[in-house]
């Protein structure tokens, strides 16, 4: 895996603000979880115009991300 780069660390402590704030119909912590990660890919990535591909934010922050499609 490479570096931890600095758009994947702040991409995982996105996810990990809005999780605890997000409130869903379902009251499961997956559904927080997804919610969250939507979020965060609407305000991190996609304003810098990637998309998400693959990501972990367990012990090292990884993200693998795309270029948006033109249209």
């Amino acid at each position: 895996m490479p570096k931890p780069s600095p758009l994947a660390s702040s991409f995982c402590h996105c996810i990990k603000r809005v999780r605890k704030a997000v409130k869903t119909r379902n009251q499961k912590k997956s559904s927080k979880e997804k919610a969250a990660i939507g979020i965060c890919v609407k305000s991190v990535l996609q304003t810098r115009r990637k998309t998400l591909k693959r990501f972990t934010c367990k012990k090292k922050p990884y993200l693998l991300t795309q270029k948006m499609l033109k249209h």
